[in-house]
């Protein structure tokens, strides 16, 4: 009986992970070492309501627009096993469209960690990569 109890729990397949799950964590910068994980990591967290990225910083830095924060949060907007789709609050809008930029942050494997691209850019530009801090990258 034992036996045939073991070969079900191996043989059922795992749980997948959904991107949240395997986004959320802590990172640094691969590129800026002022914000890397040995600088000033960062935690990417998610609330569900309202549907939030939360890009939190361990010591204050200049956001993009200048300002020093320790937090960015993004609106979440859509998602696919790989990416998440999101608009920045309080970012200017764009002149030709009249809206706020949709990000697409790009989960990567090697290394693991993200980078960024935009609804409005080719696929295959994805800037500011980064890195995984924590020591065991989650799997699904």
């Amino acid at each position: 009986m034992r036996t045939l109890l073991l070969s079900l729990c191996l043989a059922s397949p795992a749980t997948a992970q959904t991107v949240f799950e395997r986004a959320a964590g802590t990172y640094g910068s691969a590129s800026d070492p002022a914000l890397s994980c040995a600088s000033n990591p960062h935690t990417l967290s998610f609330e569900q309501s309202p549907p939030h990225a939360i890009f939190r910083w361990n010591v204050p830095r200049p956001d993009p627009d200048g300002r020093i924060s320790h937090e960015d949060i993004f609106d979440l907007r859509g998602s696919t096993d790989t990416t998440l789709s999101m608009q920045r609050e309080g970012e200017a809008r764009l002149p030709e469209t009249g809206r706020r930029p949709t990000w697409i942050l790009r989960l990567t494997a090697n290394p693991a960690g993200y980078c960024w691209g935009r609804q409005d850019w080719p696929l295959v530009r994805c800037v500011n990569p980064a890195v995984r801090c924590d020591s065991e990258t989650p799997t699904s």
